[in-house]
């Protein structure tokens, strides 16, 4: 059984991007029966999603004063526009990487009943990001229990694949 828990990093930035394409609305007002209009900016909120192959997914908040859909689509030209409309544009890119928290922090290991997970930090239950399968740790040799319980370190992605494609083999039949 395979259960896919996103993990969301959310990260607001604000950028103010300076450029000739500047988006303006205006508002005519009416004081003493003169009409004046006033110019804002209008505020473009640009959203990145980053999909990593271990499931994770990195989310950047840009607040753009000075660019269109057009310009983002423009300089994000290799992304998914996934939602857009004048307020907010989403993209979407797939890496095929681990994501950087795991680069840096993660683990497979299993659980007391033997479900293999993927974890940020060392093995414990609450911080499990993924779950694969179920071992048959009677068919494991000692070693690699103890080596599963106090979690294998992954930093790149073939040693993450290597590991998952390895231990395929002691997984339990439903």
């Amino acid at each position: 059984m395979y259960i896919r828990i996103a993990s969301i990093l959310s990260v607001l930035l604000v950028l103010f991007f300076a450029n000739d394409g500047k988006v303006f609305s205006t508002t005519k007002h009416t004081k003493n029966n003169e009409q004046y209009s006033v110019s804002t900016i209008q505020k473009l909120t640009v959203i990145l999603h980053r999909v990593y192959v271990n499931g994770e997914v990195l989310e950047e908040i840009y607040l753009n004063q000075h660019k269109t859909n057009a310009d983002v689509k423009k300089q994000f030209s290799d992304w998914q526009v996934v939602e857009e409309n004048k307020n907010e544009i989403v993209l979407l890119k797939k890496f095929d990487d681990l994501s950087p928290s795991l680069k840096s922090h993660g683990y497979i290991g299993i659980s007391n009943d033997g479900m293999l997970n993927l974890y940020i930090g060392f093995p414990k239950s609450n911080n499990i990001i993924d779950s694969f399968f179920q071992i048959d740790t009677t068919k494991l040799e000692v070693y690699r229990q103890n080596q599963l319980k106090r979690g294998i370190r992954v930093k790149t992605k073939k040693h993450y694949e290597k590991i998952l494609h390895d231990l395929k083999q002691y997984a339990l039949k439903n």
